[in-house]
Protein backbone atom coordinates (compact mmCIF):
# COMPACT_ATOMS: atom_id res chain seq x y z
CA UNK A 1 0.00 0.00 0.00
CA UNK A 2 2.91 1.95 0.83
CA UNK A 3 4.57 1.52 -2.49
CA UNK A 4 1.51 2.30 -4.37
CA UNK A 5 0.82 5.49 -2.67
CA UNK A 6 4.22 6.59 -3.32
CA UNK A 7 4.04 6.19 -6.67
CA UNK A 8 -0.14 7.53 -7.18
CA UNK A 9 1.64 10.84 -5.30
CA UNK A 10 4.47 11.36 -7.73
CA UNK A 11 2.10 10.47 -10.59
CA UNK A 12 -1.14 13.01 -9.37
CA UNK A 13 0.73 15.88 -7.98
CA UNK A 14 1.91 17.68 -11.19
CA UNK A 15 -1.58 16.70 -12.58
CA UNK A 16 -3.44 18.58 -9.98
CA UNK A 17 -1.89 21.58 -10.15
CA UNK A 18 -2.88 22.37 -14.08
CA UNK A 19 -6.40 21.57 -13.13
CA UNK A 20 -6.36 24.19 -10.63
CA UNK A 21 -4.14 26.79 -12.74
CA UNK A 22 -6.42 25.80 -16.09
CA UNK A 23 -9.38 26.63 -13.44
CA UNK A 24 -7.52 29.54 -12.49
CA UNK A 25 -6.82 30.82 -16.17
CA UNK A 26 -10.63 30.36 -17.28
CA UNK A 27 -11.40 32.38 -14.46
CA UNK A 28 -9.79 35.11 -14.55
CA UNK A 29 -9.82 35.30 -18.28
CA UNK A 30 -12.96 33.18 -19.23
CA UNK A 31 -11.08 33.05 -22.73
CA UNK A 32 -12.29 29.72 -25.16
CA UNK A 33 -8.56 28.56 -24.95
CA UNK A 34 -8.59 28.58 -20.95
CA UNK A 35 -11.41 26.68 -21.52
CA UNK A 36 -10.30 24.41 -23.30
CA UNK A 37 -6.72 24.23 -21.60
CA UNK A 38 -9.17 23.05 -18.13
CA UNK A 39 -10.72 20.49 -20.15
CA UNK A 40 -7.18 19.00 -21.24
CA UNK A 41 -5.96 18.84 -17.59
CA UNK A 42 -9.26 17.96 -16.54
CA UNK A 43 -9.22 14.56 -18.98
CA UNK A 44 -5.65 14.01 -17.95
CA UNK A 45 -6.73 14.08 -14.38
CA UNK A 46 -9.88 11.53 -15.11
CA UNK A 47 -7.14 9.14 -16.83
CA UNK A 48 -5.32 8.69 -13.51
CA UNK A 49 -7.81 6.68 -12.21
CA UNK A 50 -8.58 4.51 -15.28
CA UNK A 51 -6.57 1.39 -14.75
CA UNK A 52 -9.47 -1.13 -13.52
CA UNK A 53 -6.44 -3.40 -11.78
CA UNK A 54 -5.89 -0.40 -9.61
CA UNK A 55 -9.23 0.17 -9.16
CA UNK A 56 -9.71 -3.25 -8.04
CA UNK A 57 -6.45 -2.95 -5.48
CA UNK A 58 -7.63 0.34 -4.08
CA UNK A 59 -11.34 -0.78 -3.10
CA UNK A 60 -9.42 -4.30 -1.84
CA UNK A 61 -7.79 -2.57 0.90
CA UNK A 62 -10.35 -0.08 1.82
CA UNK A 63 -12.08 -3.39 2.09
CA UNK A 64 -9.81 -4.21 4.73
CA UNK A 65 -9.65 -1.00 6.35
CA UNK A 66 -10.23 -2.68 10.18
CA UNK A 67 -6.70 -4.63 10.01
CA UNK A 68 -4.99 -1.90 9.58
CA UNK A 69 -3.18 -0.63 12.94
CA UNK A 70 -1.05 2.61 11.39
CA UNK A 71 -3.79 4.97 11.42
CA UNK A 72 -2.05 7.74 9.01
CA UNK A 73 -1.98 4.50 6.47
CA UNK A 74 -5.61 3.84 7.05
CA UNK A 75 -6.44 7.28 6.67
CA UNK A 76 -4.75 7.50 3.49
CA UNK A 77 -6.44 4.81 1.86
CA UNK A 78 -9.73 5.75 2.63
CA UNK A 79 -8.67 8.75 0.66
CA UNK A 80 -7.68 6.95 -1.77
CA UNK A 81 -10.25 4.79 -1.99
CA UNK A 82 -12.49 8.37 -2.17
CA UNK A 83 -10.83 9.92 -4.70
CA UNK A 84 -10.44 6.74 -7.17
CA UNK A 85 -14.20 6.29 -6.36
CA UNK A 86 -15.11 9.53 -7.87
CA UNK A 87 -13.38 9.38 -10.69
CA UNK A 88 -14.62 5.40 -12.01
CA UNK A 89 -17.04 5.14 -14.77
CA UNK A 90 -17.04 5.34 -18.71
CA UNK A 91 -14.48 7.20 -19.64
CA UNK A 92 -16.54 9.39 -22.83
CA UNK A 93 -18.61 10.11 -19.93
CA UNK A 94 -16.15 11.76 -17.70
CA UNK A 95 -14.35 14.09 -20.83
CA UNK A 96 -18.03 15.21 -21.26
CA UNK A 97 -18.53 16.17 -17.84
CA UNK A 98 -15.03 18.11 -18.01
CA UNK A 99 -16.01 19.49 -21.18
CA UNK A 100 -19.69 20.71 -19.93
CA UNK A 101 -18.61 22.09 -16.77
CA UNK A 102 -15.91 24.14 -18.08
CA UNK A 103 -18.93 25.34 -20.72
CA UNK A 104 -20.74 26.30 -18.16
CA UNK A 105 -18.16 27.70 -16.41
CA UNK A 106 -17.56 30.70 -19.27
CA UNK A 107 -21.34 31.28 -19.71
CA UNK A 108 -21.70 32.09 -15.77
CA UNK A 109 -18.37 34.65 -15.83
CA UNK A 110 -19.19 35.98 -19.38
CA UNK A 111 -22.73 36.46 -19.52
CA UNK A 112 -24.63 39.96 -18.48
CA UNK A 113 -28.19 40.34 -18.39
CA UNK A 114 -29.41 44.04 -19.73
CA UNK A 115 -31.48 46.47 -17.87
CA UNK A 116 -32.04 49.33 -19.83
CA UNK A 117 -31.09 48.53 -22.83
CA UNK A 118 -27.28 48.16 -21.27
CA UNK A 119 -25.52 44.83 -19.78
CA UNK A 120 -25.28 44.82 -16.48
CA UNK A 121 -23.10 42.10 -13.90
CA UNK A 122 -23.72 40.80 -11.05
CA UNK A 123 -22.63 43.67 -8.88
CA UNK A 124 -25.01 46.03 -10.89
CA UNK A 125 -27.78 43.90 -10.42
CA UNK A 126 -26.99 43.71 -6.55
CA UNK A 127 -26.97 47.33 -6.52
CA UNK A 128 -30.22 47.71 -8.34
CA UNK A 129 -31.98 45.52 -6.07
CA UNK A 130 -30.20 47.26 -2.84
CA UNK A 131 -31.43 50.41 -3.58
CA UNK A 132 -33.70 51.22 -6.43
CA UNK A 133 -37.03 52.70 -5.59
CA UNK A 134 -38.92 51.75 -9.15
CA UNK A 135 -40.77 48.69 -9.23
CA UNK A 136 -39.76 47.93 -13.10
CA UNK A 137 -36.29 49.18 -12.44
CA UNK A 138 -36.06 46.31 -10.06
CA UNK A 139 -38.31 43.73 -11.52
CA UNK A 140 -36.17 43.99 -14.86
CA UNK A 141 -32.91 44.05 -12.60
CA UNK A 142 -34.27 40.77 -11.43
CA UNK A 143 -35.46 39.21 -14.53
CA UNK A 144 -31.83 39.95 -15.99
CA UNK A 145 -30.16 38.17 -13.31
CA UNK A 146 -32.11 34.55 -14.11
CA UNK A 147 -31.60 34.61 -17.71
CA UNK A 148 -28.14 33.22 -17.92
CA UNK A 149 -30.72 29.92 -16.65
CA UNK A 150 -32.15 29.79 -19.89
CA UNK A 151 -28.72 29.50 -21.53
CA UNK A 152 -27.12 26.86 -19.53
CA UNK A 153 -30.56 24.82 -18.57
CA UNK A 154 -29.94 22.25 -21.34
CA UNK A 155 -26.01 22.06 -20.16
CA UNK A 156 -26.73 21.40 -16.42
CA UNK A 157 -29.94 18.80 -17.23
CA UNK A 158 -27.19 17.24 -19.44
CA UNK A 159 -24.63 17.31 -16.78
CA UNK A 160 -27.48 15.31 -13.96
CA UNK A 161 -27.72 12.61 -17.07
CA UNK A 162 -24.09 12.77 -17.08
CA UNK A 163 -23.70 12.26 -13.40
CA UNK A 164 -26.31 10.17 -12.79
CA UNK A 165 -24.69 7.54 -15.27
CA UNK A 166 -21.97 7.24 -13.32
CA UNK A 167 -23.70 6.96 -9.73
CA UNK A 168 -26.02 4.01 -11.65
CA UNK A 169 -22.81 2.46 -12.73
CA UNK A 170 -21.15 2.10 -9.28
CA UNK A 171 -24.42 0.91 -7.99
CA UNK A 172 -25.87 4.41 -6.47
CA UNK A 173 -29.48 5.53 -6.93
CA UNK A 174 -28.13 8.79 -8.46
CA UNK A 175 -25.54 11.28 -8.17
CA UNK A 176 -27.10 12.61 -5.18
CA UNK A 177 -26.96 9.72 -3.48
CA UNK A 178 -23.25 8.86 -4.76
CA UNK A 179 -22.07 12.02 -3.98
CA UNK A 180 -22.89 12.34 -0.15
CA UNK A 181 -21.42 8.92 -0.14
CA UNK A 182 -18.31 9.86 -1.37
CA UNK A 183 -18.28 12.83 0.97
CA UNK A 184 -18.88 10.81 3.84
CA UNK A 185 -22.10 11.76 5.20
CA UNK A 186 -24.90 9.30 5.54
CA UNK A 187 -28.28 10.24 3.45
CA UNK A 188 -30.87 8.96 6.21
CA UNK A 189 -28.79 10.73 8.82
CA UNK A 190 -28.02 14.22 6.47
CA UNK A 191 -31.96 14.56 5.64
CA UNK A 192 -33.11 13.83 9.24
CA UNK A 193 -30.76 17.14 10.12
CA UNK A 194 -32.44 19.07 7.49
CA UNK A 195 -35.28 18.43 8.52
CA UNK A 196 -35.26 19.20 11.75
CA UNK A 197 -33.42 22.59 10.63
CA UNK A 198 -37.03 23.33 8.66
CA UNK A 199 -38.54 22.38 11.77
CA UNK A 200 -36.43 24.40 14.19
CA UNK A 201 -36.60 27.30 11.61
CA UNK A 202 -39.50 27.72 10.45
CA UNK A 203 -41.90 29.36 13.20
CA UNK A 204 -38.50 32.33 13.77
CA UNK A 205 -38.90 32.89 10.31
CA UNK A 206 -42.10 33.45 9.45
CA UNK A 207 -42.18 35.59 12.05
CA UNK A 208 -39.34 37.14 10.49
CA UNK A 209 -40.55 37.14 6.76
CA UNK A 210 -44.01 39.09 8.26
CA UNK A 211 -42.06 41.95 9.53
CA UNK A 212 -40.18 41.91 6.39
CA UNK A 213 -43.22 41.87 4.01
CA UNK A 214 -44.78 44.40 6.09
CA UNK A 215 -41.79 46.84 5.77
CA UNK A 216 -41.47 46.71 1.75
CA UNK A 217 -45.71 46.63 1.31
CA UNK A 218 -44.86 50.38 2.81
CA UNK A 219 -41.81 50.89 1.44
CA UNK A 220 -42.95 49.99 -2.33
CA UNK A 221 -46.84 50.57 -1.43
CA UNK A 222 -47.57 47.16 -3.12
CA UNK A 223 -50.06 44.44 -2.05
CA UNK A 224 -47.69 41.53 -2.69
CA UNK A 225 -44.24 41.52 -1.94
CA UNK A 226 -42.74 39.49 -5.05
CA UNK A 227 -38.89 38.29 -5.61
CA UNK A 228 -37.82 41.85 -7.13
CA UNK A 229 -38.64 43.37 -3.56
CA UNK A 230 -35.81 41.91 -1.95
CA UNK A 231 -32.00 42.60 -1.52
CA UNK A 232 -30.23 40.08 -3.98
CA UNK A 233 -31.69 37.68 -6.90
CA UNK A 234 -32.16 34.12 -4.63
CA UNK A 235 -32.89 36.06 -1.20
CA UNK A 236 -30.18 34.72 0.18
CA UNK A 237 -29.91 37.66 2.27
CA UNK A 238 -31.45 39.87 4.84
CA UNK A 239 -33.32 42.39 2.46
CA UNK A 240 -31.67 45.87 3.30
CA UNK A 241 -33.46 48.21 6.06
CA UNK A 242 -32.96 51.95 5.54
CA UNK A 243 -32.57 52.04 9.60
CA UNK A 244 -29.16 50.04 9.21
CA UNK A 245 -27.07 51.20 6.64
CA UNK A 246 -23.97 48.70 7.55
CA UNK A 247 -21.91 50.23 3.79
CA UNK A 248 -21.48 53.08 5.84
CA UNK A 249 -19.35 51.23 8.10
CA UNK A 250 -16.49 51.13 5.51
CA UNK A 251 -17.00 54.33 2.78
CA UNK A 252 -13.28 55.01 2.54
CA UNK A 253 -11.93 52.16 3.54
CA UNK A 254 -9.38 49.79 2.02
CA UNK A 255 -11.17 46.27 2.36
CA UNK A 256 -8.05 44.59 2.07
CA UNK A 257 -6.02 46.48 4.76
CA UNK A 258 -9.18 45.56 6.86
CA UNK A 259 -8.05 41.66 5.80
CA UNK A 260 -4.93 41.78 6.33
CA UNK A 261 -5.40 43.33 9.86
CA UNK A 262 -8.19 40.61 10.88
CA UNK A 263 -6.30 37.79 10.14
CA UNK A 264 -2.99 39.73 12.08
CA UNK A 265 -4.85 39.53 14.96
CA UNK A 266 -5.12 36.27 15.01
CA UNK A 267 -1.27 35.74 14.01
CA UNK A 268 -2.16 34.26 10.86
CA UNK A 269 -0.49 35.06 7.59
CA UNK A 270 -2.89 36.14 4.53
CA UNK A 271 -0.31 38.46 2.73
CA UNK A 272 1.05 35.63 0.39
CA UNK A 273 -2.58 35.00 -0.41
CA UNK A 274 -3.40 38.57 -1.40
CA UNK A 275 -0.15 38.88 -3.47
CA UNK A 276 -1.42 35.83 -5.74
CA UNK A 277 -5.16 36.67 -6.03
CA UNK A 278 -7.12 38.30 -8.19
CA UNK A 279 -9.36 40.57 -6.07
CA UNK A 280 -11.01 43.48 -8.37
CA UNK A 281 -14.20 43.26 -11.09
CA UNK A 282 -13.62 43.81 -14.91
CA UNK A 283 -15.30 42.30 -18.15
CA UNK A 284 -14.47 38.25 -18.65
CA UNK A 285 -13.68 37.45 -15.47
CA UNK A 286 -15.57 34.88 -13.01
CA UNK A 287 -18.35 36.95 -11.43
CA UNK A 288 -18.36 35.36 -7.92
CA UNK A 289 -15.65 34.54 -5.33
CA UNK A 290 -13.69 31.59 -4.52
CA UNK A 291 -10.50 30.62 -2.58
CA UNK A 292 -8.41 27.77 -4.63
CA UNK A 293 -5.54 26.27 -3.59
CA UNK A 294 -2.92 25.27 -6.27
CA UNK A 295 -0.76 22.46 -5.70
CA UNK A 296 0.20 20.93 -1.83
CA UNK A 297 3.54 21.57 -1.76
CA UNK A 298 6.15 23.87 -0.24
CA UNK A 299 5.24 26.90 -0.46
CA UNK A 300 1.52 26.91 -0.68
CA UNK A 301 0.27 28.34 -3.29
CA UNK A 302 -3.26 29.69 -1.92
CA UNK A 303 -5.44 32.20 -4.07
CA UNK A 304 -8.69 34.29 -3.57
CA UNK A 305 -10.75 35.92 -6.74
CA UNK A 306 -13.10 38.49 -5.43
CA UNK A 307 -14.69 41.34 -7.83
CA UNK A 308 -14.34 44.00 -5.31
CA UNK A 309 -15.27 47.53 -6.89
CA UNK A 310 -12.22 49.98 -6.24
CA UNK A 311 -13.68 53.28 -4.40
CA UNK A 312 -16.47 51.85 -3.58
CA UNK A 313 -16.53 49.61 -0.92
CA UNK A 314 -19.35 47.65 0.91
CA UNK A 315 -20.49 45.54 3.74
CA UNK A 316 -21.42 42.66 0.96
CA UNK A 317 -17.42 42.86 -0.26
CA UNK A 318 -15.98 42.94 3.25
CA UNK A 319 -18.18 39.91 4.27
CA UNK A 320 -16.92 38.04 0.85
CA UNK A 321 -13.25 38.78 1.67
CA UNK A 322 -13.45 37.69 5.45
CA UNK A 323 -15.69 34.59 3.91
CA UNK A 324 -13.01 33.62 1.31
CA UNK A 325 -9.69 34.24 3.52
CA UNK A 326 -11.26 31.70 5.69
CA UNK A 327 -10.54 29.36 3.50
CA UNK A 328 -7.34 30.64 2.26
CA UNK A 329 -5.93 30.11 5.86
CA UNK A 330 -7.40 26.75 6.23
CA UNK A 331 -5.69 25.90 3.12
CA UNK A 332 -2.17 28.03 3.84
CA UNK A 333 -1.57 26.30 7.10
CA UNK A 334 -2.09 22.46 6.91
CA UNK A 335 0.84 20.78 7.96
CA UNK A 336 3.41 20.10 5.33
CA UNK A 337 4.31 16.90 6.73
CA UNK A 338 1.58 14.90 6.72
CA UNK A 339 1.53 12.27 3.72
CA UNK A 340 0.41 14.34 0.29
CA UNK A 341 -2.72 12.60 0.37
CA UNK A 342 -3.61 14.28 3.61
CA UNK A 343 -2.68 17.65 2.85
CA UNK A 344 -5.69 19.14 2.65
CA UNK A 345 -8.55 19.89 4.70
CA UNK A 346 -10.79 17.55 6.22
CA UNK A 347 -13.70 18.13 4.83
CA UNK A 348 -15.84 20.74 3.17
CA UNK A 349 -17.91 21.49 5.85
CA UNK A 350 -14.95 22.40 8.12
CA UNK A 351 -13.62 24.72 5.56
CA UNK A 352 -17.44 26.34 5.31
CA UNK A 353 -17.31 26.83 8.94
CA UNK A 354 -14.01 28.76 9.25
CA UNK A 355 -15.49 30.85 6.25
CA UNK A 356 -18.44 31.71 7.89
CA UNK A 357 -17.24 31.78 10.95
CA UNK A 358 -14.88 34.73 9.54
CA UNK A 359 -17.23 36.25 7.11
CA UNK A 360 -19.96 36.85 10.20
CA UNK A 361 -16.94 39.38 11.44
CA UNK A 362 -17.85 41.81 9.13
CA UNK A 363 -21.24 42.92 10.87
CA UNK A 364 -20.26 41.88 14.82
CA UNK A 365 -19.90 45.87 16.44
CA UNK A 366 -16.59 44.37 18.65
CA UNK A 367 -14.96 43.88 15.16
CA UNK A 368 -16.33 46.99 13.77
CA UNK A 369 -14.93 48.81 16.66
CA UNK A 370 -11.66 47.08 17.05
CA UNK A 371 -10.43 46.41 13.45
CA UNK A 372 -12.60 48.59 11.27
CA UNK A 373 -12.19 51.73 13.39
CA UNK A 374 -16.11 52.34 13.65
CA UNK A 375 -16.16 54.87 16.48
CA UNK A 376 -18.21 53.75 19.97
CA UNK A 377 -20.81 56.42 19.79
CA UNK A 378 -21.80 55.35 16.02
CA UNK A 379 -21.88 51.80 17.10
CA UNK A 380 -23.98 52.17 20.28
CA UNK A 381 -27.33 52.44 18.85
CA UNK A 382 -26.61 49.82 16.24
CA UNK A 383 -25.26 47.47 18.51
CA UNK A 384 -29.41 45.66 18.84
CA UNK A 385 -30.02 45.83 15.25
CA UNK A 386 -26.59 44.33 13.99
CA UNK A 387 -27.12 41.61 16.24
CA UNK A 388 -30.67 41.16 15.43
CA UNK A 389 -29.51 41.17 11.62
CA UNK A 390 -27.13 38.37 12.65
CA UNK A 391 -29.90 36.58 13.28
CA UNK A 392 -31.97 37.02 10.32
CA UNK A 393 -29.13 36.27 8.10
CA UNK A 394 -28.92 32.63 9.50
CA UNK A 395 -32.63 32.21 9.20
CA UNK A 396 -33.08 33.56 5.48
CA UNK A 397 -29.94 31.66 4.52
CA UNK A 398 -30.83 28.25 6.27
CA UNK A 399 -34.19 28.52 4.66
CA UNK A 400 -32.33 29.40 1.45
CA UNK A 401 -29.99 26.51 1.58
CA UNK A 402 -32.54 23.76 2.12
CA UNK A 403 -34.24 25.22 -1.12
CA UNK A 404 -31.20 24.52 -2.53
CA UNK A 405 -30.56 20.92 -1.07
CA UNK A 406 -34.25 19.25 -1.54
CA UNK A 407 -34.07 21.02 -5.21
CA UNK A 408 -30.90 18.98 -6.45
CA UNK A 409 -32.55 15.69 -4.81
CA UNK A 410 -35.53 16.59 -7.39
CA UNK A 411 -33.03 17.02 -10.14
CA UNK A 412 -30.97 14.38 -10.01
CA UNK A 413 -34.12 11.91 -8.94
CA UNK A 414 -35.25 12.75 -12.77
CA UNK A 415 -33.17 15.11 -15.04
CA UNK A 416 -35.58 15.13 -17.92
CA UNK A 417 -38.36 16.10 -15.73
CA UNK A 418 -40.52 18.74 -17.77
CA UNK A 419 -41.79 20.82 -14.51
CA UNK A 420 -38.38 21.54 -12.79
CA UNK A 421 -39.38 24.67 -12.94
CA UNK A 422 -42.64 24.23 -10.91
CA UNK A 423 -40.60 22.22 -8.51
CA UNK A 424 -37.76 24.95 -8.12
CA UNK A 425 -40.72 27.99 -7.46
CA UNK A 426 -42.91 24.72 -4.85
CA UNK A 427 -39.18 24.94 -2.87
CA UNK A 428 -39.10 28.46 -2.84
CA UNK A 429 -42.80 29.22 -1.68
CA UNK A 430 -42.96 26.79 0.94
CA UNK A 431 -38.74 27.36 2.55
CA UNK A 432 -39.08 31.04 1.88
CA UNK A 433 -42.61 31.90 1.32
CA UNK A 434 -41.44 34.06 -1.29
CA UNK A 435 -44.53 33.80 -4.28
CA UNK A 436 -43.97 32.88 -7.53
CA UNK A 437 -44.45 35.87 -10.45
CA UNK A 438 -47.87 34.67 -12.46
CA UNK A 439 -47.37 33.09 -15.21
CA UNK A 440 -43.34 33.00 -14.48
CA UNK A 441 -42.11 29.87 -16.12
CA UNK A 442 -38.70 30.01 -16.31
CA UNK A 443 -35.47 27.97 -15.28
CA UNK A 444 -34.51 30.34 -12.39
CA UNK A 445 -32.73 27.45 -11.11
CA UNK A 446 -30.29 27.02 -13.38
CA UNK A 447 -29.42 30.52 -12.88
CA UNK A 448 -27.18 29.06 -9.54
CA UNK A 449 -24.12 28.27 -10.59
CA UNK A 450 -23.45 25.75 -8.00
CA UNK A 451 -26.35 23.52 -9.54
CA UNK A 452 -24.06 22.98 -12.61
CA UNK A 453 -20.45 23.53 -11.38
CA UNK A 454 -20.58 22.46 -7.64
CA UNK A 455 -23.67 19.76 -7.28
CA UNK A 456 -24.75 18.44 -4.60
CA UNK A 457 -22.75 21.16 -2.20
CA UNK A 458 -25.00 23.19 -0.64
CA UNK A 459 -25.70 20.95 2.76
CA UNK A 460 -21.52 22.15 3.49
CA UNK A 461 -22.72 25.52 3.86
CA UNK A 462 -25.56 24.47 6.50
CA UNK A 463 -23.20 21.53 8.44
CA UNK A 464 -20.86 24.61 8.38
CA UNK A 465 -23.01 27.27 10.37
CA UNK A 466 -23.56 24.55 12.53
CA UNK A 467 -19.55 23.62 13.16
CA UNK A 468 -19.31 27.28 13.11
CA UNK A 469 -21.53 28.13 16.09
CA UNK A 470 -20.39 25.25 17.89
CA UNK A 471 -16.60 25.68 17.24
CA UNK A 472 -16.84 29.62 18.48
CA UNK A 473 -18.73 28.73 21.45
CA UNK A 474 -15.25 26.79 22.39
CA UNK A 475 -13.02 29.11 21.43
CA UNK A 476 -14.72 31.94 23.49
CA UNK A 477 -15.44 29.62 26.35
CA UNK A 478 -12.30 27.73 26.81
CA UNK A 479 -9.47 29.44 24.96
CA UNK A 480 -9.86 33.23 25.02
CA UNK A 481 -12.68 34.40 27.16
CA UNK A 482 -14.05 36.79 25.21
CA UNK A 483 -14.08 37.55 21.38
CA UNK A 484 -11.88 34.86 20.29
CA UNK A 485 -10.83 37.55 16.92
CA UNK A 486 -9.09 39.85 19.17
CA UNK A 487 -6.52 36.99 20.37
CA UNK A 488 -3.58 35.13 18.63
CA UNK A 489 -4.39 32.40 21.39
CA UNK A 490 -7.37 31.38 19.18
CA UNK A 491 -5.23 31.56 16.10
CA UNK A 492 -2.96 28.97 17.18
CA UNK A 493 -5.57 26.70 18.20
CA UNK A 494 -7.00 27.09 15.39
CA UNK A 495 -3.95 26.19 13.52
CA UNK A 496 -3.02 23.40 15.82
CA UNK A 497 -6.57 21.99 16.22
CA UNK A 498 -8.02 22.52 12.91
CA UNK A 499 -5.51 23.24 10.22
CA UNK A 500 -2.20 21.99 11.00
CA UNK A 501 -4.44 18.34 11.29
CA UNK A 502 -5.35 18.65 7.19
CA UNK A 503 -7.42 15.42 6.69
CA UNK A 504 -5.80 13.38 8.47
CA UNK A 505 -9.16 12.19 10.50
CA UNK A 506 -12.51 12.64 9.15
CA UNK A 507 -15.07 15.84 9.87
CA UNK A 508 -17.11 14.48 12.35
CA UNK A 509 -13.68 13.04 14.73
CA UNK A 510 -12.21 17.14 13.67
CA UNK A 511 -15.43 18.42 15.56
CA UNK A 512 -15.33 16.21 18.45
CA UNK A 513 -11.22 16.89 18.79
CA UNK A 514 -11.36 20.38 18.44
CA UNK A 515 -14.71 21.41 20.27
CA UNK A 516 -14.68 18.35 22.89
CA UNK A 517 -18.28 16.92 21.82
CA UNK A 518 -19.81 15.75 18.56
CA UNK A 519 -21.80 18.17 16.11
CA UNK A 520 -24.42 19.21 17.99
CA UNK A 521 -27.08 21.79 16.22
CA UNK A 522 -28.25 23.25 19.81
CA UNK A 523 -25.69 25.73 19.28
CA UNK A 524 -26.48 27.44 16.11
CA UNK A 525 -30.40 27.02 17.06
CA UNK A 526 -29.79 29.18 19.62
CA UNK A 527 -28.25 31.46 17.97
CA UNK A 528 -31.04 32.08 15.90
CA UNK A 529 -33.78 32.58 18.76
Amino acid sequence: MQSFISRFEGRVAPVEKRVAEAWWGLAVTGSEEAQKELVRAGTEYNRLFADEGEQEAVAGWYGELDSLDDELLRRQVEVLYRTYASKQGDAGALDKIEELEAEANAVYGNHRGTVGGRPVGENEVRDILRTAGDESVRREAWEASKTVGREVEGTVRELARLRNRLAREAGYKDHYHRSLDLQEMDVEELERLMADLESATDAPFRELKKRLDERLREKFGVEVVRPWFLSDPFFQETPEDGNLDTDRFFEGKDLEALTRKTYDSLGLEVRGVVAKSDLYARPGKNQHAFCLPVGRDYPYDVRVLANLRAGKPDAYWMNTMLHEFGHAVYDRHINLKLPYLLRGVSHIATTEAIALMMGALGEEPGWLQSVAGVPEDELASERERLAARRREELLVFTRWALVVFRFEKELYADPDREDLNGVWWDLVEKLQLVPRPPGRDEPDWAAKIHVATAPVYYQNYVLGNLIAAQLRNYLETHITQGPFYQNEVAGRYLLESFFGPGARENWRDTVLRATGEPLDPAHFVSSIR
